[in-house]
């Protein structure tokens, strides 16, 4: 039998009434469905309790806003599972379906669906030439900030070893496509069709009108340092949850990962008319 793996991240306790349907709607169309431990269908019957995504689950389902299909697609990656998100939260710009369209995990189930494959990022941070760490893959940004709220840090880029640009902010983000309706749009950053393969790099209240948003290739390997971050610290933080300290002088390079992320599809339309409708929620 095949397995669905359900996130509930949106979800609070095991009777609620949007996670039963789900588990429903799997056993109806064929699918045994996972559950993360503390989270297991009241009867049991049909439900996998897990720590995680089974390494064979077919489709994850995430409950929650875009946070929980980053949480997902993060968690999916072992498996390969595709991710459908059906959004509980707000906006839920990265979710296919709203809660009130369960019913249409049933076609989804029985007759298939498209995939799209997202291009995703990850940082390697050295230090005097010597690797620190490296970060997992990212699918929305990785962001380069301050720890302290009144302090700015100096930040210097480089691009296949030409100056990229030079200028003082609250930080930098290195978004892709997928994340350019994100952080990097709250800043000022520019909307990228994510069939597109690019990084995004969008400063952070830069303090000077010449340090503009810049798209590069998607096989740049784009070199980062903040040489003076006045008093305070800075953190290099992947898609909103992994939060590093970085070593003073350290230098942070950002490029294409060798993983994508793997998101259902089962809408019609373009970038735009999705995103307009996610937007203003019409």
């Amino acid at each position: 039998m095949k397995t669905v793996s359900i996130l509930p991240l949106g979800i609070k306790n095991n009777n609620d009434e949007r996670l039963l349907s789900i588990i429903s709607i799997c056993r109806d169309c064929g699918y045994e469905a996972a559950i993360p431990r503390g989270l297991a269908c009241p009867d049991g019957q049909g439900v996998i309790v897990t720590d995680g995504v089974p390494d064979d689950a077919c489709l994850v389902i995430s409950l929650g806003g875009d946070g929980s299909v980053l949480y997902a697609s993060e968690r999916a990656r072992k498996s390969g599972a595709p991710v459908l998100g059906v959004n509980t939260g707000k906006v839920g710009y990265l979710a296919e379906l709203s809660d009130a369209e369960l019913g249409r995990l049933y076609p989804i189930l029985t007759d298939g669906f498209s995939v799209e494959e997202r291009m995703m990022i990850e940082a390697e941070v050295t230090l005097d030439g010597k690797t620190v760490f490296r970060t997992e893959p990212a699918l929305n940004d990785i962001v380069i900030s301050k720890t302290s709220v009144s302090k700015i840090a100096s930040v210097e880029l480089f691009c296949g070893g030409d100056d990229a640009g030079k200028f003082d902010a609250d930080g930098v983000i290195f978004a892709t496509p997928t994340g350019s309706t994100a952080y990097s749009m709250s800043a000022g950053g520019p909307l990228i069709d994510p069939s597109l393969e690019c990084i995004c790099v969008t400063p952070i209240c830069p303090h000077s009108v010449m340090a503009r948003p810049s798209v590069y290739a998607a096989d740049s390997l784009i070199d980062c340092r903040a040489g003076d971050w006045r008093d305070g610290g800075l953190l290099l933080v992947r898609d909103g949850t992994e939060a590093v300290e970085l070593p003073h002088g350290a230098l942070i390079t950002v490029g294409k990962s060798k993983e994508k992320t793997k998101l259902v599809r089962v809408r019609g339309g373009g970038f735009t008319g999705v995103f307009r409708s996610k937007m203003t929620g019409r």
